[in-house]
């Protein structure tokens, strides 16, 4: 009887996980214009939804609430704000993984603005008992700006993450 190949399983390098997760920090921290700011999305976090729904085992929520921490500390915010907001995500992207996984790119990205809704509604409760400076026009553009970039980052990251997995 031949043998079969052994099945490799599907693993990401870290070095990809870690490299996007750069990279989306760098583009989250990129200056823009006051009016730009508002509609950038929010590519950590959507990298973070990313990682967590297609590499769990190596993505879950300890990377999520490091990512949370570097950016953070980056930002010069709230400390732990954005790694308990992340850590929240991720959980809940953990918990409906199943479902989601094998949803359609648009019913994906729906979903994943009512996540960034979530994240933002939580973040603008604690940051409004911690400051004033709240706009709720900021939060809702920030979801509808996350919802039209997952396409471009589920793209992208299932692209490099097939590469990486050679």
């Amino acid at each position: 009887m031949p043998r079969r190949p052994r099945e490799r399983p599907m693993t990401t390098s870290w070095f990809a996980i870690i490299l996007t997760s750069i990279a989306a920090l760098a583009l989250t921290l990129l200056p823009l214009p006051a009016t730009m700011q508002l509609h950038n999305p929010q590519w950590l976090l959507l990298t973070i939804i990313f990682w967590s729904l297609y590499r769990p085992a190596q993505a879950g929520m300890i990377y999520a609430w490091i990512a949370g921490l570097m950016l953070d500390v980056a930002t010069n915010g709230l400390l732990g704000l954005n790694a308990l907001l992340f850590t929240m995500t991720a959980f809940l992207v953990l918990s409906l993984r199943q479902r989601l996984g094998v949803a359609p790119l648009l019913s994906q990205a729906l979903l994943i603005a009512g996540f960034t809704l979530v994240y933002l509604m939580v973040a603008l409760w604690v940051e409004g008992v911690a400051t004033d400076l709240v706009s709720m026009a900021t939060y809702l553009s920030r979801a509808l700006s996350n919802l039209a970039a997952w396409p471009v980052v589920f793209f992208l990251l299932s692209r490099l993450a097939r590469i990486s997995e050679r």
